[in-house]
């Protein structure tokens, strides 16, 4: 089987297992899955990074507690791990060597906050009450998720055609040689018009701030990318695991998703 084909069977498999968990899964069944997967991503972390698998426990009870006391506002949360992100994103295009020593000797902290916040945020799209505020168009809480991969994966798509068919320009070859300023617009170009055209159909109420945040996500995304595309590097590896084929690790697949989704709970919640 070419690799080609491992990558779209194992797309297969994820999609028929969300579409699962979003039409006949209960609440329960959802946080569960984001505990599933929040566990199985911090112990690729701790593996890649060489530290022990018991950091596991530890961790665990951390978003447990947190979980389960709802003790952290979210809101403010949000726009402290934005600011965190905007700072590694500083360092990324001008002091790349020193964030990647410092990846290296706080690894941990790295792994653990990076984890945290991807639980965090998702736990708290999807709350035990219902009670959170949404836009009008939005039916039911479970929209966040299908509207959140949906994005996500329209953006890297978008960003990886635009790349194979115009692509010249590489936006940092030290960390990542196959992204391209191309294939960056041609994601922001294909995005916002995607976005403004389902929007007019189904008569959704957009504004420019929804564009404007909207572009922040669609850059915060393409971060994501490039960042994990440096962790590799800094721990010398092509892929964070193997258990899915074709794309490779947990980390693999959530890397895009740990960068945006403080806007994307700004944008939709508030």
């Amino acid at each position: 089987m070419t690799e080609f084909f491992k990558r779209v069977a194992t797309i297969a498999v994820l999609v028929f297992i969300l579409a699962l968990l979003f039409l006949y899964g209960s609440n329960t069944s959802l946080v569960v899955s984001i505990y599933l997967v929040t566990l199985l991503s911090f112990h690729e972390w701790l593996r890649i990074s060489s530290k022990s698998k018991y950091y596991i426990f530890p961790f665990f009870i951390l978003i447990y507690v947190l979980d389960y006391n709802k003790s952290i506002d979210i809101g403010i949360y949000s726009l402290f791990f934005l600011s965190l992100l905007i700072i590694m994103m500083y360092l990324t295009f001008n002091h790349e060597s020193y964030l990647r020593e410092k990846i290296k000797q706080h690894s941990l902290f790295y792994g653990v906050i990076l984890n945290l916040s991807f639980f965090l945020f998702l736990t708290n799209l999807f709350p035990y009450d219902n009670t959170l505020p949404m836009k009008s168009y939005i039916i039911d809480n479970k929209h966040y998720y299908i509207i959140l991969i949906s994005l996500v994966s329209f953006i890297d798509m978008s960003a990886y055609l635009s790349g194979k068919l115009f692509g010249k320009n590489k936006i940092t070859s030290a960390i990542s040689p196959n992204k391209t300023y191309e294939g960056y617009i041609g994601a922001l170009v294909l995005t916002v018009f995607t976005f403004i055209v389902i929007s007019d159909h189904f008569n959704f109420q957009w504004t420019f701030l929804d564009i404007i945040l909207l572009l922040i996500f669609i850059m915060m995304v393409f971060f994501g990318d490039l960042l994990m595309s440096l962790i590799k590097r800094v721990f010398e590896i092509k892929d964070t695991g193997s258990l899915l084929p074709g794309h490779g690790g947990i980390l693999d697949r959530l890397d895009s998703y740990f960068t945006s989704l403080p806007i994307f709970y700004l944008w939709f919640l508030f």
